[in-house]
């Protein structure tokens, strides 16, 4: 994520590199009901931090990892 410093939003390049899924499977999560994303005109661009906030709603952590 290039914009990590100076940006509240991510482009889909970001989640696509942040991820490491192609571009055109980044796009589909945009189509996720479950998926924050904002759109301004034809732009599509994803709030950091609900990004991050998704991305662990998304992860199983295995009891024997918790502390």
């Amino acid at each position: 994520m290039k914009n990590e410093t100076n940006s509240s939003y991510l482009t889909v390049r970001d989640i696509s590199e942040y991820l490491n899924i192609s571009k055109s499977q980044a796009y589909e999560l945009t189509h996720r009901k479950d998926f924050p994303v904002s759109r301004f005109g034809g732009a599509i661009r994803i709030p950091r931090d609900l990004f991050l906030l998704w991305v662990g709603k998304q992860t199983r952590v295995p009891a024997n990892l918790v502390a």
